[in-house]
C-alpha cells in the first residue's frame, strides 16, 4: 500500500559532511543570527552554541534549565522562546543553548523543530523533503 505525501521543500546536502546539516536562521527580537544545524532525529531539543545565544543578546541563564544526556556526558543547557527558521519554514519555538562554550554542533531535534515540520529524507540521493506539519 502506497503513503502519498506532498512536500513542499527539497533540498539536497551535503553527503560528504558528517550528518545532514542545513542552513538556520534564530530571530530573537530585533537580532538575527545565521548558522548551520544538524538535524537530529533523536535529539529530544534543538540545542545550540551558547554563542549563538550571545550572538542575539540573550541572557542564558535567565531561561528553564535542563540536562541533556549525550554519549560525552550531560550538557546542561537554558530554554529560550525565539523563532526558528530553517529552509524556508519558519516557527517560533522554544530551544536550548549550551550552558558551556565550544558545543560542537547545533542540533534540530523533536521539540521546536522536528515535530512543526513533515520530514523526509532519501539518503540515498542525499535529498531532504520539508514542509510544515500543519500545511493544508
Amino acid at each position: 500500500m502506497a503513503f502519498p505525501v506532498i512536500f513542499d521543500i527539497q533540498k539536497i546536502y551535503n553527503s560528504i559532511e558528517e550528518g545532514i546539516t542545513i542552513p538556520a536562521i534564530l530571530l530573537f527580537g530585533e537580532n538575527i543570527a545565521y548558522f548551520q544545524a544538524k538535524i537530529d532525529t533523536g535529539a529530544q531539543v534543538c540545542l545550540f552554541q551558547r554563542e549563538i545565544g550571545e550572538q542575539l543578546d540573550i541572557d542564558i541563564e535567565n531561561g528553564p534549565r535542563i540536562k541533556l544526556s549525550s554519549l560525552g556526558g550531560a550538557i546542561p543547557a537554558f530554554g529560550h522562546s525565539v523563532t526558528l527558521h530553517t529552509l524556508g519554514l519558519e516557527f517560533d519555538s522554544v530551544v536550548y543553548f549550551a550552558a558551556d562554550y565550544g558545543l560542537q554542533r547545533n542540533l534540530l531535534g523533536r521539540d521546536g523543530w522536528l515535530q512543526k515540520v513533515k520530514l523526509a529524507i532519501v539518503d540515498y540521493d542525499s535529498t531532504i523533503y520539508l514542509s510544515a506539519y500543519d500545511q493544508t
